[in-house]
């Protein structure tokens, strides 16, 4: 199908500026003429006659495209430099029955749609459709019903808060999914809490979860795992040299784009430490506690997650105050019971008469290299 040879289409002229005879000067081109050499052809001419719909994460499984006739006006093209590819950049595809265009993605150089396209399915970016037609608000809805979903990936959505040059940027990642045993792998006392804060962290309470305890008790392998139980949210980790950052306004205007989304803060004690004199903690606290429990939290519907070593006495008892903890846990030593309960699930033909850590458990029959004395020179097997 050709829109530009459509009864949709409806020719128009757009004014330029353009660079002749040494200066600028404004010029009326043909629409077609200016939408042909954009990136994105296919919304710029669409958007130019036609009001949309916009979506965020909504796909169409492939198949179902049968049901509807590509538009064939342009052809834009793309290249993948990490997978060296060549892709479509932009589709488009018209629905007759309900005289709906659909503006569709197949970006392979974004993990994330890459993803959406390997498990069969488009994303759709935009729905077209003509106003005039009294049965649109009708027929978008059944449209929606009738081919669209909310795509929810078996890899957790993890999203990075990076830096690049000046700028602050969010970076999709994807994360293989993590197999974890609570009944195994964690102390009885912490299956109720986990509870709490997967039932919680799903229905958007507002809030800071605090989990602390020792290196190597599971702290980081539960909150991978918990990205994918809760597959509808945002989990933006922020590394700790760029929490920091949370303070800079250009932070808050990108976590509007990112709302009702879980903040993860790993090892974070220096930054959500009692505050007794300023610093940066002092401004870091005061963030999360505007976004997790103040007037931005109505607007962001952010939450915490933080984690930390430090003895809880020490972080700002403001975390603490009911009503804006949802929970707090201290991650210790497995139970030898447990310990020996958890090697036997691994496949190890071990037992151990002390408790030890997840992390001492996991690589228990590994050789390890360190100092055999701190008065001698040199590394030993241990």
């Amino acid at each position: 199908m050709k829109i530009l040879q459509s009864k949709h289409y409806h020719p128009k002229k757009i004014f330029n500026e353009v660079y002749m005879d040494n200066q600028y000067q404004i010029v009326a081109q043909d629409l077609e003429r200016s939408t042909s050499t954009d990136d994105n052809p296919y919304y710029q001419l669409l958007s130019s006659i036609l009001p949309s719909v916009d979506f965020h994460d909504m796909v169409i499984k492939k198949d179902k495209l049968v049901d509807f006739v590509k538009c064939t006006d342009y052809h834009p093209v793309a290249f993948d430099k990490k997978n060296h590819v060549f892709y479509e950049n932009e589709i488009c595809y018209f629905y007759d029955k309900y005289g709906l265009f659909i503006v569709a993605s197949e970006n392979l150089s974004n993990e994330y749609d890459k993803t959406i396209i390997e498990s069969g399915f488009l994303r759709i970016d935009h729905i077209f459709y003509d106003p005039r037609n009294e049965r649109s608000l009708i027929n978008i809805r059944s449209f929606f019903n009738e081919y669209l979903q909310k795509y929810i990936s078996k890899d957790s959505k993890v999203l990075l808060l990076l830096k690049e040059g000046r700028d602050l940027v969010f970076k999709h990642q994807g994360i293989k999914p993590y197999t974890l045993d609570l009944q195994t792998m964690y102390n009885d006392d912490f299956l109720l809490v986990h509870a709490k804060i997967k039932d919680e962290l799903a229905q958007g309470k507002k809030g800071v979860v605090l989990l602390h305890g020792l290196a190597g008790t599971g702290k980081t392998n539960y909150i991978k795992w918990l990205t994918a139980q809760i597959p509808d949210k945002n989990f933006i980790f922020v590394p700790n040299n760029m929490i920091g950052e949370l303070a800079k306004p250009e932070f808050m205007s990108m976590l509007i784009e990112q709302k009702n989304s879980v903040l993860v803060l790993e090892d974070c004690e220096n930054y959500i430490a009692e505050r007794v004199g300023g610093g940066n903690q002092t401004d870091v606290v005061g963030i999360i506690l505007n976004i997790a429990d103040g007037i931005l939290s109505d607007v962001l519907e952010c939450q915490f997650i933080c984690t930390f070593n430090a003895d809880l006495m020490d972080i700002d008892h403001a975390l603490l105050r009911r009503g804006r903890l949802i929970a707090e846990y201290q991650f210790g030593k497995l139970s030898i019971e447990k310990c020996n309960n958890y090697l036997k699930s691994i496949g190890k033909d071990i037992t151990v008469d002390k408790e030890m850590t997840l992390a001492e458990l996991t690589h228990i029959d590994e050789k390890e290299y360190k100092a055999v004395d701190d008065k001698k020179v040199g590394f030993g097997f241990v």
